[in-house]
This record gives structure tokens, C-alpha cells and sequence, in this order.
């Protein structure tokens, strides 16, 4: 798995390891497989029919021929055949399915839960990646087939690169700016596949340090060749908002522990991954169930 270690070090191994995830790797060439995840669905039981209710009020007589009061019998309530053969005959409720998760084996809660931005009644699911990671580039087509067919209206999928060093700064420079971009949807994938595929690392290293400027280089030309203009790149880059990101990243990075890759946080309190879910089709099934859990505990 890839955990964060001394810039040396880091710049010292391939940028394209397939071991950076406790799963084991698979082929790059997953990627075309599109992932089919159903969501879970909480189980639910109609409420039985109540039975009907009939009332049978008894006669009152006035007073009778020796002049006593005759007291009025006792209004009686009575169950009508057909009301109390549909009351024998519904079905009891059902028990809420058990949560098939255990923590600590499928999942971690986090020492100190941490602060979402989704609205409520949603629950945050945050992806955290590297570029550099052979196990991310696996997983990120079944995340975003996940993201678009697969998951629960209520959750909102949130992307983190995580910021270890130098390598991994410059990696999440590149995400924010394409985030900021709006290019998401083509470009992320992308990067992955000029990396990975075209073995075209896109953060130049020299003499053990990032060399800045031929990275932006390269950057540059990259997403000049992807349709982004030279102008807009260069007001986006190195600018403010790309910056503040990066900061709130690395932040992340060490309150939500994240030391390996790729990992999912749901909702600010629990972290997992495939290797922890048991399987790729395991992972999604528990964040679906772990985002509904947490939904209906508000």
C-alpha cells in the first residue's frame, strides 16, 4: 500500500507501483469495467390494518310503571367478523435487518469525528487518492460508475488527493485545477491514464527534490492538449483558490488518518477500503449501508 514516507524515499520508487492499497492489483485495464452496485434498501413493513370498530348502544327506558329509575346499560364495543378475520390474517411487522458490518474489522471509526459540508438529511462519502497510485487508477472507474448509477441519492461523493510531501502537493495542484476548471468529468480519469498508460509521470523530479517549473511545463502541455485553454490554465494553476484547496487537503490528510491509498471516509467518522470491505462490490455495499445507517440516525 502507499503510505506516506520521506520525500527520498518517495522519489526514489517508481510512481506507477501497482502496490499502493491493502487489496491486491489488479490491471489497469479494469477501468472499462463498469461497476452495477444496488443500493441498500432499508427494510419496511406496512402497518396492520386496525380493526374496525362498531358500537351497540343498549336501550334506555325512561322510568318504569313503579316509578324507579331504570339506569341505562354500559355502551359495549364489539369486533365485526370481517374486521377481526383481516386483523388475525395481517402480517406482523418485520424486524429491522441486522447490520452485517462489524467495526473494526470492515470498518474504523475515527478518534474524533470530523466536520462535513453536505446539507441535511445527505451524507458525505470522501474518495482519498494519489495519481500516483496503480490501486486508485483500478478503482476510479468503479467509483464513478458507483457515483453515477449506484449510489444513493443522499450521499454526495467528495474526491481528496491526498498531500504527504512534494510528489503528492504537486499531484493535488493538478486535481484543484481541474476541479476548478470544471473538467472533471474527462480530465481526472485522464490523468490517471497519462501516468499509468502512457507512463508519462506529469510531477518532473530532480535531484531528489519536485522541479517546479518543468512540472508546471508539462502540466501545461497536457492540459493544453486536452482542450484547456493557456490563458485559463495560467490564471488557475498556482492561484488562490488551488492553493487554499491544497492547505485543506493536507489538513484532511492527517485528521483523517490517511495512510495509504486509495481510502473512503463516510460522513467525517469512519474510514474503510477494499481490503477492509472484503472485495471491490463488498466496498460499495458498505458504504451504501454504512450512508444509510448514518441517515437515519439523525
Amino acid at each position: 500500500m502507499i503510505r506516506p514516507a520521506p520525500l527520498a524515499a518517495v522519489l526514489s520508487i517508481a510512481l506507477f507501483t501497482a502496490a499502493c492499497g491493502r487489496e491486491d492489483a489488479t490491471t489497469p485495464a479494469a477501468e472499462t469495467a463498469a461497476a452495477t452496485t444496488p443500493a441498500s434498501v432499508p427494510a419496511s413493513a406496512a402497518e396492520p390494518l386496525r380493526p374496525a370498530e362498531t358500537t351497540d348502544t343498549a336501550e334506555v327506558t325512561g322510568a318504569a310503571a313503579d316509578g324507579e329509575t331504570v339506569e341505562a346499560e354500559a355502551s359495549s364495543v364489539s369486533i365485526s367478523p370481517v374486521a377481526a378475520a383481516v386483523a388475525a390474517n395481517a402480517p406482523a411487522p418485520a424486524a429491522p435487518a441486522a447490520f452485517r458490518w462489524k467495526e473494526g474489522q470492515h470498518f474504523a471509526p475515527l478518534p474524533v469525528a470530523q466536520p462535513v459540508s453536505v446539507s441535511p438529511g445527505q451524507v458525505e462519502v470522501t474518495e482519498i487518492f494519489w495519481y500516483g497510485c496503480g490501486h486508485c487508477f483500478t478503482l476510479e472507474p468503479r467509483i464513478k460508475s458507483w457515483d453515477q448509477n449506484g449510489r444513493p441519492d443522499f450521499v454526495r461523493v467528495v474526491r481528496m488527493p491526498v498531500v504527504w510531501n512534494e510528489v503528492t502537493r504537486e499531484d493535488a495542484r493538478l486535481f484543484y485545477t481541474i476541479e476548478a476548471l470544471g473538467r472533471l468529468d474527462d480530465l481526472h480519469l485522464a490523468v490517471f491514464r497519462e501516468l499509468h498508460l502512457n507512463r508519462n509521470p506529469l510531477t518532473v523530479v530532480a535531484g531528489n527534490r519536485v522541479d517546479a517549473a518543468a512540472t508546471e511545463s508539462r502540466v501545461r502541455a497536457f492540459m493544453v492538449k486536452n482542450g484547456v485553454s493557456a490563458e485559463d490554465f495560467g490564471k488557475t494553476y498556482r492561484g488562490f483558490a488551488v492553493e487554499n484547496k491544497i492547505r485543506q487537503a493536507e489538513n484532511l490528510s492527517r485528521r483523517y488518518l490517511a495512510d495509504h491509498t486509495p481510502m473512503v471516509v463516510v460522513q467525517g467518522k469512519f474510514t474503510t477500503d477494499v481490503s477492509m470491505a472484503g472485495g471491490v462490490d463488498q466496498l460499495f455495499q458498505l458504504i451504501n449501508d454504512l450512508a444509510a445507517r448514518e441517515r437515519s440516525a439523525r
